[in-house]
């Protein structure tokens, strides 16, 4: 089997362009300037930044990174911004209220489940994902099901003879 010379083309093509995107993406991802901004205007934008949330922060702008990414990689990232900011809120004063010791920082974060809902609450006793592939599961063993009872009755039948 051989292929032609346009195919051949096409793929050396097709396998150039991803090898440009695997390589140039990730130095393009790392540049932690925008493109276009001067070195004095990116240091002025973050020293503004800086001073902003340090004046008007709240409880997420109060964690360290190590608990951000924490909390981050334990759910956070399927949170509206909103309710990441009222769970590490109440996290924080939850901690306060019985007295319990933040690691480091100011607000301790909390895990979160696949609801986003925090751990524990009442509100993760319930996980629709499951139901789905439990419904979905049970679709198909009962269509198989159906689909056996309808062969052994329905199936190979020898034709019979009528004797008349």
């Amino acid at each position: 089997m051989s292929t032609s010379r346009t195919t051949a083309r096409i793929a050396a093509a097709l396998g150039t362009i991803c090898a440009f995107v695997v390589l140039v993406a990730p130095a393009q991802a790392s540049s932690s300037r925008p493109v276009g901004m001067s070195t004095a205007d990116y240091r002025a934008l973050m020293t503004r930044s800086e001073a902003l949330n340090e004046r008007y922060g709240n409880a997420v702008t109060r964690l360290s990174p190590q608990q951000f990414k924490s909390l981050w990689e334990a759910g956070g990232d399927r949170l509206a911004p909103q309710e990441l900011v009222a769970l590490v809120s109440r996290s924080a004063a939850i901690n306060h209220r019985y007295r319990v010791a933040a690691p480091t920082g100011s607000a301790q974060p909390t895990s979160v489940v696949d609801g986003g809902s925090p751990a524990g609450s009442a509100a993760s006793a319930f996980d629709w994902g499951d139901f789905g592939i439990g419904a979905a599961a049970m679709l198909g063993l009962l269509l198989l099901g159906g689909g056996l009872v309808a062969g052994s009755r329905y199936g190979r039948r020898a034709p019979s003879a009528r004797v008349s």
